[in-house]
């Protein structure tokens, strides 16, 4: 892992951006939160990207505000039942399209007894390489949201949304 502060991030942040590969990394930094408890990367990774989206709320935030935060999100489940038993794939989804954004999920496949993980999921990978790189390059507002193990990268904790 790469520290996004160190010579090295800041080279390869240089980098990607005159390569054309940080066109829209502005609309999600612009719209950057840390979340308010342990289990709500969820919550803040979808309030960041709705509101980079600019997408309205329709209802208030504070005063006449109208701002996504990891509280207001409402419909399909609550801050306090992610509190509880955290936010699965499907929930998401279900919450970033109940709030406005047009999001569709791809889950990667399962791993096969006996078959090499590379060669059973190449297809996959090489089609959200090319989501990343088109993403990436858009000057849209578009944003991708992953859904990952922590344990798998040797990180602490499980699931995680970035």
């Amino acid at each position: 892992q790469v520290p996004f502060s160190s010579l090295e991030g800041r080279r390869l942040f240089r980098e990607a951006l005159l390569e054309g590969t940080m066109e829209n990394y502005f609309f999600l930094a612009e719209q950057f939160r840390t979340q308010d408890e342990p289990s709500f990367c969820g919550l803040s990774t979808l309030a960041m990207v709705l509101n980079a989206l600019r997408i309205d709320p329709m209802r208030t935030w504070k005063g006449v505000w109208r701002w996504f935060n990891e509280q207001n999100l409402g419909c399909c489940t609550g801050p306090e039942q992610v509190r509880e038993v955290g936010l699965s794939f499907d929930m998401f989804k279900c919450l970033a399209g109940c709030n406005g954004a047009d999001a569709v999920g791809h889950r990667a496949p399962s791993q096969v007894e006996g078959v090499a993980h590379s060669v059973a999921s190449e297809p996959f990978v090489e089609s959200f390489r090319a989501a990343v790189r088109a993403t990436s390059r858009s000057e849209e507002r578009e944003c991708i949201v992953i859904c990952y193990s922590r344990e798998v990268l040797g990180q602490s904790g499980a699931g995680h949304f970035s």
